[in-house]
């Protein structure tokens, strides 16, 4: 009897180091990667998987607890090797490791044809559709079907600018909850996915560098405090014009009543902005108290009520043609739920990627229309949300 406790301690010792096998079974390792790429692992362990961690380039992205094992990473469109690994760790605490590099493309004279990525949401009945595949999308660009050579979906990184209106129309409770609002968006930032913050009112108040530590993106703005005009078109323009440094999917997140009185842009230099970028913009609008008023009521020495009427239009359309939408909000205490409707949305995106044809580069615009089918009865009632065409560059 007194050999039992020493026999069951080396019984959980040998149980203990039981290998875990893993096998990275996506993307192929003899095929260069670029883009948005799935990283798909199978697993085999003779006890319970705790967590599969994947890494590129040494970076950890993401974190699975359950089958299926995979992960979408933007491994950008540069031509070059790429290091991926899977480390899988049991309940136990045995773990298990593959790893592969997949290979640059060698040519004898590289070609630079740049692939073209669309952010597809997908609602039916007010839910966000999640389970269509490839087969069911079609592209149509500038009237000729597309052939898809990507496609992804769930949690694909970001990079997003956070504008905070910060003028004296977003005083009291607005602003407070703007900061709640930081704090859910910082809250809800994942690894790969950066953020960064502009606060402004008739110029900018506060502003952090892109980061991908949500903490950062908080350091100062409780001393923020909420004054002076609005000048929403001067800062739209200038977080594009940051994000087009950015690779992957860009996102601008605007808070604002939208009452813009002090820019030195109109939104018609605005919209021509949109339309060169790449970025969805999102704008989270919380209507003023005196909304009903302020909308026939807002003049100034320079403008009168229709030229900011058409501003407002002007807009909205900034969130439309991106993909984007607007998120209007009765109450201001509504914000951080509509900032982390907004990241939740990001997450349940669709990326569809195709190389257009028949391209010109003549500065014209190409109206883009993509189509979820899946049968005369399935494919009824889906709502499509994606941008809806890009210039020609």
């Amino acid at each position: 009897m007194k050999l039992l406790p020493a026999v069951f301690l080396v019984f959980a010792q040998v149980l203990a180091a039981e290998p875990v096998e893993v096998r990275i079974i996506s993307p192929p390792p003899d095929q260069p990667a670029f883009n948005v790429v799935v990283i798909r692992a199978e697993v085999q362990a003779g006890d319970a998987v705790a967590e599969v961690a994947f890494a590129v380039d040494g970076r950890v992205f993401a974190r699975v607890r359950r089958a299926p094992y995979e992960a979408s990473a933007d491994l950008g469109p540069e031509n070059t090797e790429h290091t991926i690994a899977v480390l899988a760790t049991t309940v136990s605490g045995a773990a298990g490791r593959a790893e592969m590099t997949t290979p640059k493309l060698h040519v004898d004279q590289e070609m630079v044809v740049e692939l073209r990525q669309l952010y597809v949401s997908v609602r039916r009945d007010g839910a966000n559709v999640l389970d269509l595949h490839q087969q069911d999308f079609s592209v149509v660009d500038n009237g000729s079907p597309q052939h898809l050579i990507t496609f992804a979906r769930g949690d694909v990184p970001f990079t997003a600018v956070l504008l905070v209106d910060s003028s004296i129309s977003m005083r009291g409770a607005r602003l407070r909850v703007g900061v709640d609002g930081a704090r859910a968006f910082a809250a809800g930032m994942r690894p790969l996915d950066e953020g960064k913050l502009m606060v402004f009112s008739d110029r900018l108040l506060h502003t952090t560098p892109f980061t991908g530590d949500g903490s950062l993106l908080l350091v100062g703005l409780e001393s923020v405090v909420a004054r002076g005009g609005t000048a929403v078109n001067d800062n739209l323009f200038l977080a594009l014009a940051l994000l087009e440094a950015r690779q992957g999917r860009r996102v601008v997140i605007l808070l604002s009543d939208g009452a813009d009185t002090d820019s030195v842009l109109a939104m018609d230099d605005v919209i021509r902005k949109v339309r060169e970028s790449r970025a969805l913009v999102y704008w989270i609008r919380v209507e003023p108290d005196d909304a009903p008023t302020l909308r026939g009521a807002l003049v100034s020495p320079w403008h009168d009520g229709p030229w900011y009427q058409r501003q407002l239009r002007l807009l909205e359309e900034a969130a439309d043609v991106t993909g984007g939408r607007i998120l209007r909000l009765g109450r201001a205490e509504q914000v951080p739920q509509a900032i982390a409707e907004v990241v939740r949305e990001l997450r349940e995106q669709y990326v569809l990627g195709y190389y257009p044809s028949g391209l010109r580069h003549n500065g014209g615009w190409r109206k883009v229309k993509v189509n979820v089918d899946r049968g005369p009865v399935e494919g009824a009632g889906f709502r499509v949300q994606v941008r809806d065409g890009y210039v020609d560059e």
